[in-house]
């Protein structure tokens, strides 16, 4: 009797045994594998994308650390007002979400973009306008196009010896001592003749004291300097054959010929 009593408790014990590894592993596992998926994160020295397309310019100068997102994004269509301003955002996948801090007319906007980044490119996004404020509302992420309408492609972000960007329409001022954005700190100057009107206009910096100004010319990679010149009333700014009178606001000559304007 006891003999038959053991050899059932030996059988119970097999069957428990058996129970507990019904399912196999890899011989010499004890640990159940779990598999994760990996974020993916990018991170990209400053670079720069544009789009100029004739007068028209959209320039975005970034840096991507851990799909972090810093820098400018300036927006130049012809004949209306630029806005230039700071962008901090994320990467979410192959698309950049931030928010666009902004100057245009003087006065200081917040705004949402988007950007879908493919290789060397990207394109501008478009979705819902919010009723209240006018501005986009990319909360439906489903319904954002990127249409193509505006793609920034990768290019050089060169600078100068003062580490200004002639693209982002920065150059170096001796006067202010900095690099500067010509069409905030400058006047502009447009081209008179008619031939001339689709160039690309001049600048002029005055010193403080208005005995100096710094001229900014389109074709030229650097300042020229005209010294004031003549009396109270009656004064001038003259370098070589040029020369800036004050007169429906200033007037740039090259000899006799007038061939800048503006206020």
């Amino acid at each position: 009797m006891k003999n038959n009593i053991c050899i059932s408790y030996a059988a119970l014990t097999g069957i428990i045994l058996l129970s507990c590894n019904s399912n196999p592993t890899t011989p010499g596992s004890t640990v159940q594998e779990v598999k994760t998926t990996k974020i993916a994160t990018l991170t990209e020295p400053a670079s720069c994308y544009a789009m100029i397309k004739e007068k028209d310019k959209v320039l975005l100068h970034i840096t991507i650390t851990e799909n972090k997102v810093t820098g400018n994004l300036i927006y130049i269509f012809f004949e209306k007002d630029k806005n230039s301003g700071t962008i901090n955002g994320e990467m979410k996948g192959d698309t950049l979400f931030a928010d666009y801090k902004f100057m245009s007319e003087g006065k200081e906007s917040t705004r949402q973009v988007a950007f879908l980044k493919k290789g060397d490119e990207f394109t501008e996004g478009f979705g819902k306008v919010k009723e209240s404020t006018g501005q986009p509302d990319f909360t439906d992420k489903a319904s954002i196009r990127f249409d193509g309408n505006v793609i920034l492609k990768k290019t050089d972000c060169k600078k100068d010896e003062h580490g200004c960007m002639a693209l982002f329409g920065t150059a170096w001022s001796v006067l202010k001592n900095n690099c500067v954005d010509l069409s905030e700190a400058a006047i502009k100057l447009n081209p008179i003749e008619v031939k001339d009107k689709g160039k690309n206009p001049a600048f002029i910096i005055f010193s403080d004291n208005k005995l100096q100004a710094e001229l900014y010319l389109p074709e030229n990679s650097s300042a020229v300097m005209l010294e004031r010149k003549g009396n109270e009333g009656n004064w001038s700014w003259q370098y070589q054959d040029l020369k800036l009178i004050q007169w429906k606001g200033y007037v740039l000559k090259k000899g006799k010929l007038a061939i800048y304007g503006g206020m």
